[in-house]
């Protein structure tokens, strides 16, 4: 049997598509699992740099570098407003 020209750039073109659509398929799906990943990865970035703890703690408007107690806050009531701590008032029992 003997084929003409035409009838072997026909074959030869089969070939290359039965060939090369799986490759270009399977390129894509590596395409989109690297994005998903690479989407993954920005967004455990963002996570970790949003979970730093806040420069003051208690929120009594005193940083925690300087606050004598950094966990509970400040009472503002004009005594000792500057150690960070809540004020204890000593009372007299009277009323």
């Amino acid at each position: 049997m003997s084929w003409t020209h035409k009838q072997r750039i026909t074959v030869v073109a089969m070939v290359v598509l039965v060939v090369a659509v799986p490759t270009l398929w399977q390129i894509g799906d590596v395409r989109t699992a690297q994005a998903a990943e690479q989407k993954q990865s920005d967004l455990a970035d963002q996570t970790v740099s949003t979970q730093q703890a806040p420069a003051d703690y208690d929120g009594d408007g005193i940083n925690d570098s300087a606050d004598e107690c950094p966990t509970r806050p400040e009472t503002k009531n004009g005594f000792q407003d500057a150690d960070g701590c809540p004020d204890v008032v000593e009372t007299t029992g009277a009323s």
